[in-house]
């Protein structure tokens, strides 16, 4: 016979599990009205993040299409494109009517996704290297492959074992394909043991000591004088470039700025914004003048270096009095040739 006391306790656990679940719906439901009020008001960020967290606690189909279209409005492509992917295949697995109504927006939305491929030179070796793309690790088996990525600018960092870690900053457009090879050394072609074994022992091979004239003097190179001038030319005309990159990521940067203050605060018009849409604005022309002013200056460095390089005097020649020569004598004792030069 089953005691009362036992009875109670299954109930009150029975209850309890209940109530957690009513709780994470309830929860899931406010979170997603939330969204669907913020992503009224175009607050992308805070709509989207809304969503996802509704799905994480009820995770259904509607759910996850407000997640896709919340990105799609926003302008991260690449980002709906996969969560679009995520609720078809959530409508496959349940036999949803919704597949048929998915599967034209998944086709029509991957030809806007731009496309970043991350190459290696030919030959180089990729054994230790330590590959970032926005802070997510990339296998080694991903290198070669278009990634989906979002529209705007992407951090690229790597390393090859204990060697130095370098960036690079690759911005892309909706739509379309880049490409970056990275800079990173090549397979060596012989091993550590083949070379001691190609070195020659000591008795092997002996050195011949050739014997110079004392009188024979060392040939000497010929100074550059314009050496130092072609290394300021590399210098200014790499501050330059360096420039030129800089601003192209500020300027970038400074579109997408006032894209989403316009979006987000001002209701994409340029006379309601809000008082933080007024300071987003302002800041993002702000940048831009900013990035205008350093790709006049880079620009300008470039074609300094340009100049300095070419106006750089290059060596002279060989002294002339060092050629053999033949010349006519004239002489108390009759006409002869003469016929000199460098002993």
């Amino acid at each position: 016979m089953i005691q009362p006391r036992r009875i109670s306790l299954a109930c009150l656990v029975a209850l309890a599990a209940t109530a957690g679940s009513a709780s994470a719906d309830d929860k899931a439901d406010q979170l997603f009205k939330q969204g669907k009020k913020l992503l009224a008001e175009k607050r992308y960020a805070d709509a989207c993040k809304a969503f996802e967290q509704s799905y994480k606690l009820d995770p259904q189909i509607g759910v996850e299409l407000n997640v896709a279209k919340c990105y799609e409005d926003w302008g991260k492509v690449a980002t709906a494109y996969r969560a679009y992917k995520t609720a078809e295949k959530l409508a496959e697995d349940q036999h949803d009517q919704r597949v048929a109504q998915i599967r034209p927006r998944v086709e029509k939305l991957e030809a806007d996704v731009p496309k970043l491929t991350v190459k290696l030179p030919e030959g180089a070796d990729s054994k230790g290297l330590d590959l970032k793309l926005d802070g997510a690790p990339l296998d080694v088996d991903q290198i070669g492959q278009p990634q989906m990525v979002d529209p705007g600018p992407h951090l690229l960092e790597y390393q090859v074992g204990d060697g130095d870690k370098k960036s690079k900053l690759v911005p892309v457009e909706r739509g379309g394909d880049s490409v970056v090879r990275l800079d990173v050394p090549k397979k060596s072609k012989v091993k550590d043991k083949d070379k001691v074994a190609d070195q020659p022992k000591p008795d092997e091979h002996p050195v011949k000591v050739v014997k110079k004239d004392k009188d024979e003097e060392p040939e000497r190179p010929m100074p550059d004088p314009g050496k130092g001038q072609r290394i300021a030319a590399y210098v200014v005309g790499g501050v330059g470039i360096v420039g030129i990159a800089v601003s192209s990521y500020l300027a970038l940067s400074a579109r997408n700025k006032y894209r989403d203050a316009l979006a987000s605060e001002c209701a994409n018009a340029t006379d309601m914004c809000t008082a933080q849409g007024l300071t987003d604005t302002h800041d993002a022309r702000r940048n831009a003048n900013i990035a205008t002013g350093v790709f006049i200056g880079g620009t300008a460095a470039v074609i300094g270096g340009i100049v300095i390089y070419v106006t750089a005097p290059k060596a002279s020649r060989r002294r002339t009095d060092e050629s053999f020569y033949l010349t006519p004598r004239v002489g108390p004792d009759g006409v002869g040739l003469v016929f000199g030069g460098p002993l």
